[in-house]
């Protein structure tokens, strides 16, 4: 019977990724354990994850953890994983801390969960659990697979691929299915009519070709497309690097504006981008509004609804059908650099197509981006190697270093008011950190 895994399933991967797994008759033959500290959280998708079991009549077992230790892990094939350490991953501290402090010395983020000083701080407190769940799949189900969908993705990639060698790692995100569906969208068309290539690195890759099927460039419909003030407002950073470098890249707005020095250190850049901002309180508000009485998810688990039972677009479940039956997907995940892009260094997080079948994952060679590109994912890569060697080493100076050199944060202020935003967030997140990180928080 095969294993899988599911910490974090509380999340809002956690009944989806059921009901995406068992679409595959040739999954039903299994154990599915889910995990999470939070019993509000882990009841629903529980019963909404044996709903799913009964609609299909299948063999499969729903069994729930509080927490992955004592165990749990063992004899697992797949693993996967999907929380948010410290707190709520969007609201309430850390976040807040992470967010708010920053701004306070004139650092603007949107999300912070990726890049940036809140994404090193993110790495910072995160890293510590996600390295003794794979020491732990090293010693109870070596071989297995971890699947991860925890940000910051690529540093969380980095460390786990140099630290835990006996299991297998790839990080896991969306925003490419995202990005080209939107783009089918302003284009007129559906999704499976186009034809693509994107590479780089995680919440920055590039799609380097886009066509349709018949060979036409998309990219001057896409040029065009933009010229709706709708469609350019919706991502209005993006199409602003297409103009400006040539390429449109993954994601969103919101996101990519962190990664670069162009938008978010000037205010009347930010109103001109549509970027806002996100304010954030320390408080906690509701963490699961998908279970409300009358969401989506309690009326088709009380048979107000049918079941919705359509496979989504994430790549865990094809990962897990692929490797257990040779049915051969194509999907873009992050891997380590081994000369997939040769512009950019080996031993980093890089983002690529890949071939995934019952022999394993397969990269697919890339080769140089355009320079001008390689140099944009550079700015965002070397800051996310620095933050995974400053925790495998842990090494603060080189987690301030991390900071120092990130693009958006190096374009707002002095390299003394980052360090003097560094020490801050030491002190702020010091019950998180101290756990991994010990109790001298100075550099």
């Amino acid at each position: 019977m095969l294993k899988i895994v599911f910490i974090g399933a509380g999340s809002g991967f956690g009944a989806r990724s059921v009901a995406d797994i068992l679409s595959f008759p040739e999954l039903h033959d299994s154990e599915i354990v889910l995990v999470d500290i939070n019993p509000k959280h882990l009841e629903p998708v529980a019963a909404y994850s044996r709903r799913v079991v009964a609609h299909y009549n299948a063999p499969t077992r729903i069994t729930t953890a509080a927490g992955w230790r004592d165990g749990v892990l063992d004899g697992a094939q797949f693993v996967m994983t999907s929380f948010a350490q410290g707190g709520p991953a969007y609201q309430g501290v850390p976040f807040h801390h992470e967010m708010a402090i920053p701004q306070e010395f004139g650092i603007f983020q949107n999300v912070g969960d990726t890049a940036g000083i809140g994404g090193v701080f993110r790495t910072m407190r995160t890293a510590g659990e996600l390295l003794e769940i794979g020491h732990d799949m090293e010693r109870r189900c070596p071989g297995a697979y971890m699947l991860n969908y925890v940000n910051p993705m690529a540093m969380l990639t980095s460390i786990i691929n140099d630290a835990c060698p006996k299991i297998h790692m790839v990080g896991l995100c969306h925003n490419i299915q995202y990005g080209i569906r939107d783009i089918a969208r302003w284009l007129g068309v559906s999704h499976k009519q186009l034809r693509y290539e994107a590479a780089g690195v995680n919440h920055m890759a590039w799609f380097l070709r886009l066509e349709y099927l018949d060979g036409r460039n998309a990219y001057p419909d896409l040029v065009k497309a933009q010229q709706n003030p709708d469609v350019y407002r919706h991502r209005a950073v993006q199409f602003e690097l297409l103009k400006h470098f040539g390429y449109f890249t993954t994601e969103s707005a919101g996101h990519c504006a962190e990664y670069l020095p162009y938008f978010m250190p000037r205010a009347a850049d930010r109103a001109a981008m549509n970027l806002p901002g996100r304010q954030t309180s320390p408080v906690v508000t509701d963490t699961a509004p998908r279970w409300h009485a009358d969401s989506d998810l309690m009326e088709q688990m009380d048979g107000r609804k049918p079941l919705d039972l359509g496979r989504s677009f994430e790549y865990g479940m094809h990962i897990m059908h692929a490797l257990q039956t040779d049915n051969v997907y194509r999907m873009n995940l992050n891997v380590m650099n081994h000369s997939l892009i040769t512009n950019l260094p080996d031993g980093y997080c890089v983002e690529v197509p890949c071939t995934v079948d019952r022999n394993g994952v397969h990269p697919h060679h890339v080769g140089a981006l355009p320079i001008h590109l390689a140099a944009l994912c550079r700015g965002m890569a070397d800051m996310q190697r620095l933050t995974a060697d400053a925790v495998l080493e842990k090494d603060l100076q080189k987690a301030l270093y991390a900071c120092l050199i990130d693009p958006c944060s190096a374009a707002s202020v002095t390299p003394a008011a980052i360090r003097a935003c560094f020490d801050r967030l030491l002190e702020a997140d010091r019950p998180w950190l101290e756990p991994y990180w010990g109790s001298e928080l100075k550099v």
